[in-house]
């Protein structure tokens, strides 16, 4: 059947008519020797990639082009290419060209290309090597169907057809965790996929098998094949010729198209490794780790505050929209963090409430009373009152005395640390969300005294040595994090850079782990330290 060449490439309106002529012929020739091409997206707002969160330079797919009359095979598995990493995909040899009836068609493509498949509704999975993660993570994409040559330009919209699991590593004890290593038994590896419809039919097989391991040892990753659980995944820990088994508590299906991250601190110490695992709670990007031990203590509560308002639309559609979260200590009457996302939607005209009072989701004899104020000190919003304006109901819920520490007043918190904050507003506009942590914390690694003053009612709280921001931004899909420490002191100057470090340096500051649930958000990029 002879073929037509698709023009892949939609000329921008904006250019006038009398300059586009040239540059339109250089264009379409180019077009009518590649042949058919793609741009692509990866359309998944929680899941990438297995070994990034874009394409990389010659990564390969294949397509599959079918009769849209009666599904009969056209072209058969045609490898294409994006040479520059950005969705784009070519030809590799022969390429792909519509047929001269101008008949409608049907493309399937999927990632990663194999040569050897030559039925899209046979492709062979075998995950029992997991040491190349980018090799084995499937996706499809059959959302382009009835297309002629006049069709728009349309995207190939690539889903995951398997799940990922990612177990963040933090070594507790100042030691290397390199060298370590990670398993998982009794799952099943192989089986087929139908690229047409995403089908995957497991083989029934079991086996043990190596998770990939990072060169820090910070990550270990795997792919896995959607399946039944018989009981809860457990993963087996081996280091120095010790082991650990941990229950991540995942149980009864792994999910197509899931990522499943679990957390974990390893304390290896005398030749026994004991880990402390990530507690079960509610948790977000912004939400750093809690581990199990810490929920264990009655004087730690993790408080969740929403706005009162849900999603319309999108894929958390009638899910409650959250305000805030934080770690609270009922001894210290403070927070050692609160949480949040900043974007435009939570911002507006409502002002300050100025509505002190006690947090509703904690007993009043566990709160400050801080309704005269702190003598000595401000009451220091760890949540801005500025950061949420949206409706008065919201901002009201910045005022509850969880989120107040005494904080020293004109010389930080009303100018070095107002800056701080107004500057961070500015910087969520640079990006879709801006993942906020802000803390304070009550002791240093050279001064272990804990400070005290006293609320209305006479009753203790602890009085923060140093307070903290973590922040974490995406920009031209990367990646983005700084993070800023200033003393709870009586500043001359107003330059918060000075206190600005990595958020990695703040994780080893503070004992605390940031973006936990964001394993994009390497160790790398934790490393970064320049002012945005």
């Amino acid at each position: 059947m002879k073929m037509k060449s698709l023009l892949g490439i939609v000329l921008s309106l904006s250019i006038l008519q009398s300059c586009q002529n040239d540059e339109t012929n250089i264009i379409q020739n180019e077009v009518n020797n590649k042949g058919i091409t793609f741009s692509s997206i990866i359309d998944d707002a929680q899941n990438s990639r297995a070994y990034d969160t874009s394409w990389e330079k010659n990564d390969v797919i294949g397509v599959f082009m079918l009769a849209n009359s009666n599904q009969s095979v056209l072209a058969t598995n045609i490898p294409y290419t994006t040479s520059k990493g950005d969705g784009y995909f070519v030809s590799q040899h022969s390429p792909i060209y519509y047929p001269e009836d101008n008949s409608a068609v049907d493309f399937i493509a999927y990632y990663p290309y194999n040569e050897n498949i030559n039925e899209y509704t046979n492709y062979t999975i075998d995950l029992s090597n997991q040491s190349k993660q980018n090799a084995i993570d499937l996706m499809t994409a059959v959302n382009l169907t009835n297309r002629k040559l006049e069709s728009p330009q349309g995207n190939l919209q690539f889903k995951h057809l398997l799940a990922k699991l990612v177990l963040n590593l933090k070594s507790t004890s100042g030691s290397s965790l390199k060298g370590i290593k990670a398993s998982v038994s009794g799952l099943q590896v192989k089986g087929t996929a139908n690229l047409s419809n995403g089908t995957i039919t497991p083989s029934g097989e079991t086996a043990t098998f190596s998770l990939h391991i990072n060169e820090d040892a910070t990550q270990a990753e795997a792919i896995l094949l959607p399946q039944n659980l018989n009981e809860s995944l457990k993963i087996k820990l081996e280091l120095n010729g010790q082991s650990k088994e941990i229950d991540t508590k995942i149980s009864g299906n792994i999910e197509q198209g899931n990522k499943y991250i679990y957390n974990v601190n390893v304390n290896y110490q005398g030749g026994e490794i004991t880990t402390d695992p990530q507690a079960k709670y509610i948790r977000w990007a912004e939400t750093p780790l809690i581990t199990e031990s810490q929920l264990t203590q009655s004087n730690i509560k993790y408080i969740i505050h929403y706005t009162g308002e849900i999603f319309k639309d999108g894929v958390l559609k009638d899910k409650e929209i959250r305000n805030y979260s934080m770690l609270y200590d009922t001894n210290l009457k403070m927070a050692y963090w609160v949480a949040y996302p900043l974007c435009s939607w939570y911002l507006g005209d409502s002002g300050r409430t100025d509505a002190w009072g006690y947090d509703d989701k904690l007993a009043e004899n566990l709160q400050p009373n801080l309704s005269k104020g702190i003598n000595g000190y401000d009451r220091g919003h760890q949540i801005p009152s500025g950061d949420r304006t949206r409706s008065s109901s919201i901002n009201s819920q910045t005022f509850y005395y969880t989120n107040m520490t005494p904080q020293i007043g004109q010389k930080m918190n009303q100018a070095i640390w107002a800056d701080l904050e107004n500057a961070v507003r500015g910087w969520s506009s640079a990006t879709d969300t801006l993942y906020v942590v802000t803390g304070a914390m009550p002791t240093t690694a050279t001064d272990k005294t804990i400070k005290y003053t006293q609320d209305y009612n006479g009753k203790n709280m602890a009085v923060p040595k140093y307070y903290f921001k973590a922040l974490a931004r995406q920009v031209n899909g990367q990646y983005q994090t700084v993070a800023y420490k200033l003393d709870n002191i009586s500043y001359s100057h107003r330059n918060y850079n000075e206190g600005i470090l990595s958020v990695k340096e703040l994780e080893e500051m503070t004992g605390f782990t940031f973006f936990p649930d964001r394993p994009e958000i390497t160790e790398s990029i934790k490393s970064q330290k320049t002012a945005w």
